[in-house]
């Protein structure tokens, strides 16, 4: 079979689109609490299960008739989705029966460049991927050997990779969403926020949004919160260039300067400082630091703010004396897809410090201290084979603090000279390499120095059209997957 890389864009184009405009009548959008019920789709068997078209991982209930999935539904006892799904959640089945996802094994036939592939059994296809990565370790050693993953079903490979002796394991999500957020929250309170955020929303009394676009974006469960959060009096400051679904509803819309947050996050430390507005209990108990906080905000006057966010200086004083006075119900949200300008790890380190100050780190309305279910882990035969450190720091010191690998560092560890040893084989899961990462140009450079490249995916993507395998791969309503337990507010 030949296909030609403008064959394999405009499949994964017409995909994209079918699983996201089909169907979407407003009986679709998932929101009646008292849904009429229709004999064509309401199904003969109901199977709980969860999302995955987003990292939010909603409860469904997927609908079964005459062994075909006609309806997918919130799963009313699930804490996440309450009975209720996005757009992008009911149109799940659009997916599953997407006319254009990957069918067979493919096996490319010409030189990597050119989309020339060939349907295999998958007896051949696993046999060429085992032959080829057990060539790769013998050569190079099984650190040579990286997976990139995007999903749950990620999983699996995961295990696969690490029982096979390689560290080099990257999610490229991490990065560009949520990777400078975890550190800074980690460097505040010791501890990472994870997924979903561990927010009380509902119970706040006052919630500040930086960049972050509630009732427009898919997070169901906080969307809700929200609604429920304003329906008690709950007030919205809202910090956003563009005035946004969000601002149409707060107290005080805040159009920032793009890229100047971190002046008035201090600004705001410094009006809350200086007129004693902190929770004095909760600092003197659990925090350290607060003379020096003290003396490097001093100077940080909404005056001083002003010059560089053009905000109004009494703007600035008005919204953080509503934060302090709603605290400690009132809470910072920490946001979602925080890389921006640069600066986004010190960005969110200035959002902790101002939780901290405000008191609402583990109290009800802020952040929770959430609980999780204590699972036994997966069993296994045996202990993973010892590795060699990972290639995801060529330079030691450059992110000392970053908890999981950092993709753009692998990419690049697969250019000879660049790392202490060089990648040579890619397992690519679930997500789009020559859009995920940064730089197309220099990872389709990585990718031609590769001596085997197999992606794993449900439709076709740039990326497949440089494989040298192609498998497809089960949709989240296919697949037995692992246990979801994250934290949350309840197990």
């Amino acid at each position: 079979m030949s296909l030609s890389r403008r064959t394999f864009i405009k499949i994964g184009a017409s995909g994209a689109g079918a699983a996201g405009l089909s169907g979407l009548s407003t009986r679709w959008w998932g929101y009646d609490h008292d849904p009429v019920l229709n004999p064509s789709t309401d199904g003969d068997e109901v199977i709980p299960t969860f999302c995955e078209l987003c990292f939010w991982k909603c409860g469904v209930l997927a609908h079964k008739k005459n062994g075909r999935v006609t309806k997918l539904t919130g799963n009313p006892d699930h804490p996440l989705s309450r009975g209720k799904l996005c757009p992008r959640g009911v149109g799940g089945t659009h997916l599953l029966y997407d006319p254009d996802r990957l069918k067979r094994p493919l096996i490319r036939k010409e030189a990597r460049g050119r989309q020339v592939f060939e349907e295999v059994s998958w007896e051949r296809a696993l046999d060429e991927v085992a032959q080829r990565l057990m060539d790769v370790k013998k050569k190079h050693g099984p650190e040579a050997v990286a997976l990139f993953l995007h999903g749950f079903g990620g999983k699996w490979f995961t295990h696969l990779l690490k029982s096979f002796g390689s560290p080099n394991i990257t999610a490229p999500s991490y990065a560009q969403c949520r990777g400078p957020r975890e550190v800074g929250y980690s460097l505040t309170f010791g501890q990472s926020l994870g997924s979903p955020e561990p927010i009380d929303i509902e119970n706040a009394r006052c919630i500040t949004l930086i960049g972050s676009h509630l009732g427009e974006n898919m997070h169901n469960t906080q969307v809700q919160e929200l609604s429920t959060a304003i329906s008690r009096g709950a007030q919205l400051v809202v910090v956003d260039p563009r005035f946004s679904t969000a601002a149409g509803k707060a107290r005080y819309w805040l159009p920032i300067k793009p890229g100047t947050d971190i002046a008035l996050l201090l600004a705001w430390m410094n009006v809350i400082i200086t007129e004693k507005r902190y929770d004095v209990d909760y600092i003197e108990k659990h925090a350290t630091g607060l003379d020096q906080l003290r003396e490097h905000v001093k100077d940080k006057t909404p005056e001083w703010a002003y010059a560089i966010t053009g905000l109004a200086p009494d703007l600035i004083r008005d919204s953080a004396r509503l934060m302090a006075g709603a605290a400690p119900a009132s809470l910072i949200h920490p946001g979602r897809h925080t890389t921006w300008y640069g600066n986004d790890a010190q960005r969110a380190r200035a959002m902790a410090i101002l939780t901290a100050l405000l008191g609402s780190w583990g109290r009800r309305g802020g952040y929770l201290l959430p609980s999780k279910m204590d699972l036994p882990k997966f069993p296994y035969s045996k202990k993973y084979p010892e590795a060699p450190p990972s290639a995801h720091k060529p330079e030691p010191s450059r992110y000392p603090l970053a908890d999981e690998l950092l993709a753009s560092g692998v990419c690049d560890a697969t250019i000879p000279g660049v790392s202490s040893y060089d990648i040579k084989a890619w397992v690519v899961y679930g997500t789009n390499l020559l859009q995920s990462l940064p730089n197309p140009k220099h990872t389709i450079k990585a990718i031609q120095e590769l001596e085997f490249l197999v992606s794993i995916d449900v439709l076709p993507a740039e990326i497949c059209g440089w494989s040298d395998v192609v498998l497809p791969e089960s949709t989240y309503l296919e697949r037995c997957d692992e246990l979801w337990n994250p934290y949350y507010k309840q197990p």
